[in-house]
């Protein structure tokens, strides 16, 4: 059996970037006997394992996770809740002192990792970078650590893959020596929307002959978990329930120009709970677990709806079994996180993203599917199409992004 190393953030409180090391895990073990070393760019090797769920067993434990008092006894963390700053105190810390700290704490991990990632790259026969929006500046933490893995890679002679990452700027001139040193030893790069292309082609034209645009690999939910098509995608007659998957828009700040108030954020929510009630509807409230998000929700959107019959909050998840799982039991789902629409197109339910950042809006588009976007600005209209369950035929277009991915993982495989 063939190993390969992907080194990616499978470890991070973002459940999103969990669900892609699953379903990048299934995809490579779709393609023959490998197994994957799996390899977290800010924490070390990851020895738990990633199961690989059968039809006939999966959805079950998708739907449910584990049980509350298992859950427990395996050590699962308690959902955490903490709001995010506006951010001022960071704004008013100098650039400088920000890149500086991030260098001393890699270098403070320095002796833990490059012990596990020299053996880890000695195991493997391929090294693969991914998934992930990894390819930014934050303050030198992903170029270090990114940085860290080519090189033990190129020093062993093993060939590197760039895979289904974001790339976005702006890059400083250290990040940029580094990512593109990164970049341009890569024998393959595959971004995940065409404006991560785009911008690695401005900083090197030479990049363009080994870089390629593909599809999120969550889009394989139902393979990794063991949803069957008829199950995943089932549809539900008479009274469904509208999934309504929440995200702090203050984390609107960090990403793009739009700015959506808390109060105003809360009180949309509880708008459209309302409007799914009158229609005959269930509803149920998720999160894919950030803090922010789950306290967002406690403070800001709960208080909203208290009493309100027909409404209720799935649990938080802290494991990507539960956030599929929630996924899973919802008939339509609308939704800001990536993670949460990617999931629910992939099971094929009718599925609305609000717009907030450009890969989602990319990768909507890129699946002929912008009419499943929702302004919060302007979004009456949309809202009762998306509670209706109204939704653009994307099967076909899912159906050859998957493909795409699934030949150029092959590809690149030993």
């Amino acid at each position: 059996m063939k190993k390969v190393l992907l080194a990616g953030v499978p470890k991070s409180p973002n459940l999103g970037d969990g669900l892609i090391a699953y379903t990048l895990n299934r995809i490579i073990s779709m393609r023959g006997k490998h197994q994957v070393i799996h390899f977290d760019l800010l924490d070390g090797r990851c020895d738990q394992s990633m199961p690989i769920y059968s039809a006939r067993g999966g959805l079950h434990y998708a739907l449910a996770g584990p049980p509350r008092s298992a859950a427990v006894e395996q050590g699962a963390s308690a959902p955490a809740l903490k709001l995010n700053s506006a951010g001022s105190s960071k704004k008013m810390t100098p650039d400088a002192l920000r890149r500086l700290k991030a260098y001393w704490i890699h270098r403070s991990k320095n002796e833990k990792l490059n012990r596990e990632l020299k053996q880890a790259v000695g195991e493997s026969e391929a090294v693969m970078i991914g998934g992930g929006h990894l390819l930014i500046d934050t303050y030198w933490t992903f170029p270090l650590a990114v940085r860290r893995v080519a090189e033990e890679a190129k020093r062993q002679g093993k060939p590197l893959h760039i895979l289904l990452v974001g790339a976005r700027g702006p890059w400083s001139s250290q990040a940029k020596r580094w990512l593109l040193g990164v970049c341009r030893y890569a024998a393959s790069i595959a971004v995940r929307d065409e404006d991560s292309r785009r911008f690695l082609l401005g900083l090197d034209p030479e990049l363009a002959g080994k870089t390629v645009t593909l599809a999120d690999p969550a889009l394989f939910t139902p393979e990794a978990f063991g949803l069957t098509e008829a199950a995943a995608g089932q549809e539900s007659q008479g009274k469904r329930t509208i999934g309504l998957g929440v995200m702090d828009p203050h984390e609107m700040n960090r990403h793009c120009e739009l700015r959506w108030e808390r109060e105003a954020c809360a009180d949309w929510w509880a708008h459209a709970a309302k409007f799914a009630l009158g229609a005959g509807h269930g509803v149920s409230f998720f999160t894919n677990g950030a803090a922010s998000d789950n306290a967002f929700v406690e403070e800001f959107v709960k208080p909203r709806l208290a009493g309100l019959k027909g409404v209720e909050f799935t649990p938080y998840p802290t494991t990507v079994e539960q956030l599929v799982g929630t996924i899973a039991a919802c008939d339509t789902v609308i939704a800001q996180r990536l993670h949460a629409c990617i999931p629910s197109l992939a099971m094929g339910k009718p599925t609305y993203g609000l717009i907030w950042d450009r890969k989602l809006e990319n990768i909507f588009a890129d699946l002929g599917m912008k009419s499943q976007l929702i302004d919060f600005r302007e979004s009456r209209q949309q809202l009762a199409a998306a509670v209706d369950g109204r939704m653009a035929d994307s099967g076909p277009a899912i159906d050859a992004k998957k493909l795409q991915l699934y030949e150029h993982i092959g590809r690149i495989l030993p």
